[in-house]
């Protein structure tokens, strides 16, 4: 019989295939059962007119729902997770999108301690601006891993390499006049 997806790790008694309320902590025990099909649906239906956007919208939303702090279904997560894969596969114009999308995941990852991952995913998200030669979105990523690293070690002064990271905010603004 399967368990909760909340309760596992403390030990849930075995759950029947149709409960719908875990007993112990009260919230819907199984993957998925917070997700509403519909959702996906109008996702794909904007994406067909063209409004990837409202799809983007859709997706991004479910997925932080999804991977909230008091409600984390990892494994619908990373379902959602794989569609806005394919949005961006189909639609390689979407850049804004999909580095917000990583920057969602960093803090995610950092908060859920994945430190290893969330800078993994840092290196490959500034080389993606980089390439797309957007320094706007650069800064934005950079100043976004200062943020998380600066809850992380209490202090700019105790982030690696953050002498590094400024210097290329400040090579970055005197490049684009920002």
């Amino acid at each position: 019989m399967p368990e909760c997806i909340f309760c596992e790790e403390y030990g849930s008694e075995d759950l029947s295939e149709d409960c719908t309320i875990c007993p112990d902590c009260g919230n819907p025990p199984f993957s998925g059962m917070m997700f509403d099909k519909k959702r996906k649906e109008e996702a794909d239906r904007l994406e067909t007119e063209g409004d990837l956007i409202g799809a983007w919208n859709i997706l991004s939303d479910e997925w932080k729902s999804h991977t909230d702090i008091d409600y984390y279904d990892e494994e619908m997560a990373i379902k959602i997770l794989q569609w806005i894969h394919n949005l961006f596969e189909r639609n390689p114009n979407m850049i804004e999108q999909k580095i917000n999308m990583s920057l969602m995941r960093m803090t995610s990852l950092h908060y859920w301690g994945g430190h290893n991952e969330a800078l993994d995913l840092f290196e490959e998200t500034t080389n993606i601006a980089r390439r797309e030669e957007r320094g706007d979105l650069e800064i934005e990523i950079l100043n976004h891993h200062i943020g998380i690293q600066k809850q992380r070690y209490g202090s700019i002064e105790n982030i690696p390499q953050y002498q590094d990271l400024d210097n290329r905010i400040k090579e970055l603004n005197r490049i684009n006049d920002y």
